[in-house]
């Protein structure tokens, strides 16, 4: 059984191209169909903003994924610096409560707690009731780094909303293309009785799946790509 193909979400970009570069191709070839060809001149603009927003999308995460890595870079040697500093500054005795109001664990544990965590903590450092002379020589690169870890965690839910809308748009291209490639075949159809042409004329206009049988007959077994049917 032969069909046109069905626009999904899940395509690639390229494809949908690839779909619509064919049948506007097939249309402008054949003298019986050419006129039709304004019906396809939007689709590769539904593409284009399909696309933009995909980038847009790429971008934002690209841009929430290095704002991450390198302020927890910074955020990480900025806590080891003060964490390094407060153990001396406490004879090395974790258990001393100027060490416990900062650290319940080693700072080398401390680095690899949860990232929100360990920004929230630190965060807690700075308040203005917080007074530590060890803490007001690293106050300035942990408020610095603890901002910047702040500011990458909003970026992140942030990307991800961009990332939402992006999928939206290609939810919406595959319902566009598939109702837009549905007008055209019918609008093909009714041509190809006019003309008297051969039922599966129209399906010359669009690559299609043809599911095919070891055996070679049409089957539900796997998906053949041709590009038209052929008259």
């Amino acid at each position: 059984m032969s069909a046109i193909r069905k626009i999904t979400a899940d395509m690639p970009l390229d494809d949908d191209e690839d779909e619509v570069f064919f049948t506007r191709a097939t249309i402008k070839a054949d003298p019986n169909a050419a006129d039709l060809l304004p019906m396809t001149d939007d689709w590769l603009g539904l593409i284009d903003a399909a696309r933009a927003k995909d980038r847009q999308a790429r971008i934002a995460e690209t841009d929430a994924t290095a704002a991450r890595v390198v302020s927890n870079f910074h955020f990480d040697r900025a806590c080891t610096a003060f964490g390094d500093d407060l153990y001396l500054a406490v004879g090395k005795n974790r258990e001393s409560p100027r060490w416990t109001q900062f650290f319940s664990v080693a700072v080398s544990r401390f680095i690899k707690i949860r990232f929100d965590k360990q920004v929230q903590k630190v965060k807690s450092w700075l308040g203005p009731d917080v007074n530590d002379a060890t803490l007001d020589k690293h106050r300035t690169p942990l408020t610095t780094w603890s901002n910047a870890a702040a500011a990458s965690i909003d970026q992140t839910t942030s990307a991800a909303m961009v990332r939402g809308a992006a999928r939206i748009a290609r939810e919406q291209l595959a319902e566009d293309l598939t109702r837009e490639r549905d007008g055209l075949y019918d609008a093909l159809s009714a041509r190809a009785r006019e003309k008297g042409l051969p039922r599966d004329w129209p399906k010359q206009f669009f690559r299609v799946t043809t599911r095919k049988t070891a055996s070679g007959g049409d089957d539900d077994g796997e998906d053949v790509e041709q590009s038209g049917s052929g008259t």
